[in-house]
């Protein structure tokens, strides 16, 4: 009788790599996955669900919603969240800035009635200093302005070029005309301008020292490499960071006489400026098509590789690059993208998913992809509950309210659900959704190929075991399998894991109007882990085995448990070797 081997697969945390071929992926990566966490102790879960942040849709100029950047006003009493929208040429319509203290959202106007006017597409340059927010409009805009919690109206800045300010006895009420703004080396930097009647794309400009609202006009460095237009300016380390389309500077030193400006790169940069966002210890920035990048002292680390074939075989959208934007949400760097499979259709004209890069799991960092349940009407015939009808999210960020509750907030990308999101509440089974739809999000994790490193020999594949997360209620999953490195034909229909929940607890008697003795549960639940073996058929013979898990979704949900949390901590393979013989 020939001897029963095994492989225990317990490490998960390699994430997607679409780079490597049946061969190249180690036992860690998976060549799909969807709405599904990476455990950095190993295994795999399911996403929270998306939950808005507040009751009512904001109200979008012209019933355009063009969102373009979330940002954290930290006023010391009550925490502001802003949000800003860019000039949209249908229409055509001016952007907006709006405030929220954790609740609705209220457009910031200038006067009775009279909302202030972001004439930029990339929406309001906006920054703080001390407890004030400066926002740079646009070079379109004739001002820019500045607000402070709890004043009714923004305050305008006059233009700085017609008028500048001398270093002796300087005014205050100026600022000039730009695209974007940042507080850096005590004083306020912007870029992209427009003085004098005349713009300078390629200009960086800065104010007086501690005085954010008076600016000389010979202060300013003009950048003309690396073609036209400063895309991004970004603090990292204490020095500026600055995009061009295809170079990037950094700016060193902190006055006019000891600033230096070092050449980064003269072949990667930014279009826009939500492609470059600060995270820990550095910046992230996204090059079309060289990718997602990482920049800190060390220098510019490439962390794309590992799924650059969707650039390379035109799985992204590059007429809808503007669509291209990253977020830094609790530690993780949210790259939102028109993306979808040449095996399914064409790439969408909409951000329809989102890569999530966590630096943290392994040590290159490791990617997952998510998408929201069903928004909108499918725009692409698909087979794929879980590739069509949803989208990736946008323009996240970390916030915490009065009460220093922390929320991860990321934003709806389509005009009719113009609501901000809270994410990675586990609490939430569901993404809140437009009415029509019900937040059923699918969720599915593929393994890499399994043929014990020999795939010229047959094996006889016994029934796996599968160690399981607990679940809060009765859950099935479905479990697909295919064979000899045949990844469109399913082998043998699909299988069915059912889980039951564990719930242990105390009991108590009642009248009758509570719970009946001896079954009612109170007290706190044991969530765990479980064996699973007994219903889960053996594999059968092959040369290589590969295993795709899915969870609960839109239409299993309806005649199943509908149970939506579930995880898989580890796979066992047994198998049996099978003589090789000649040809």
């Amino acid at each position: 009788m020939a001897q029963i081997d095994f492989t225990q697969l317990s490490d998960f945390t390699g994430g997607i790599n679409f780079r490597g071929d049946q061969f190249q992926l180690a036992t860690n990566e998976s060549p799909s996955m969807l709405n599904v966490e990476i455990d950095p102790r190993g295994g795999v879960f399911s996403r929270a669900g998306y939950e808005k942040k507040h009751a009512t849709a904001v109200v979008a100029p012209g019933n355009v919603w063009k969102p373009k950047g979330l940002y954290n006003y930290k006023y010391p009493s009550a925490p502001y969240i802003m949000l800003t929208t860019g000039y949209s040429s249908t229409g055509p319509t001016n952007g907006k800035v709006y405030n929220s203290t954790g609740g609705n959202f209220t457009a910031l106007n200038s006067a009775l009635a009279t909302p202030l006017v972001v004439t930029s597409a990339n929406g309001a340059g906006m920054t703080q200093w001390e407890d004030t927010m400066y926002f740079a409009l646009g070079k379109g805009s004739t001002q820019m302005a500045y607000w402070v919690a709890g004043s009714t109206y923004t305050t305008f800045l006059l233009a700085s070029g017609p008028t500048w300010q001398k270093y002796e006895a300087p005014t205050g009420g100026y600022m000039p005309r730009a695209e974007l703004a940042v507080a850096h080396a005590n004083k306020l930097f912007v870029a992209n301008t427009y003085e004098d009647a005349v713009s300078y794309p390629n200009r960086v400009r800065w104010s007086h020292e501690n005085r954010p609202e008076d600016w000389y006009q010979q202060d300013y460095i003009d950048i003309i490499a690396g073609g036209e237009g400063i895309r991004g300016i970004e603090v990292v380390d204490g020095q500026l960071l600055i995009f061009k389309p295809k170079a990037i500077y950094l700016l060193m030193g902190y006055d006019a006489d000891s600033f230096q400006l070092v050449e980064l790169t003269t072949v990667l940069g930014i279009d826009y400026p939500q492609q470059a966002v600060a995270g820990s210890g550095g910046v992230y920035f996204f090059d079309y098509p060289g990718g997602l990048f990482f920049y800190n002292r060390n220098g510019i680390q490439d962390i794309f590789e590992r799924i650059k074939p969707i650039i390379i075989d035109k799985e992204v959208n590059s007429s809808a690059a503007d669509l291209i934007t990253l977020s830094f949400v609790r530690d993780r760097v949210w790259v939102s993208m028109p993306y979808l499979s040449n095996e399914v259709g064409s790439p969408p004209d909409y951000s329809s998913v989102n890569f999530i890069f966590d630096p943290t799991i392994g040590p290159r960092g490791s990617y997952t992809m998510f998408q929201t349940a069903e928004w909108f009407d499918p725009l692409i015939a698909s087979p794929t509950e879980g590739i069509t009808g949803g989208v990736g999210l946008l323009s996240g960020m970390d916030w915490r309210d009065s009460q220093d509750d922390a929320f991860y907030l990321m934003v709806s990308p389509l005009e009719d659900y113009a609501f901000v999101m809270s994410v990675d509440d586990y609490t939430n089974t569901l993404d809140d959704a437009p009415a029509t739809f019900s937040g059923k999000f699918g969720t599915s994790y593929t393994t890499g190929w399994f043929y014990d490193g020999r795939y010229v020999q047959l094996k006889s594949f016994i029934r796996p075991y599968f160690v399981l997360k607990e679940v809060a209620s009765a859950t099935q999953l479905r479990l697909a399998i295919y064979k000899n490195f045949d990844e469109t034909n399913q082998s043998g229909g699909t299988k069915t894991i059912s889980l039951t929940p564990i719930v242990s607890g105390a009991t108590y008697s009642s009248d009758g109007s509570g719970g009946v003795y001896g079954t009612a549960v109170y007290g706190t639940s044991t969530v765990g882990a479980q064996i699973k073996r007994k219903g889960v058929a053996p594999l059968g013979r092959g040369y290589a085995v590969q295993l795709e898990f899915s969870g609960p979704d839109d239409l299993t949900d309806s005649t199943v448990a509908p149970g939506r949390k579930w995880g898989l901590n580890s796979i066992g393979y047994k198998f049996k070797r099978r003589k090789i013989r000649g040809t």
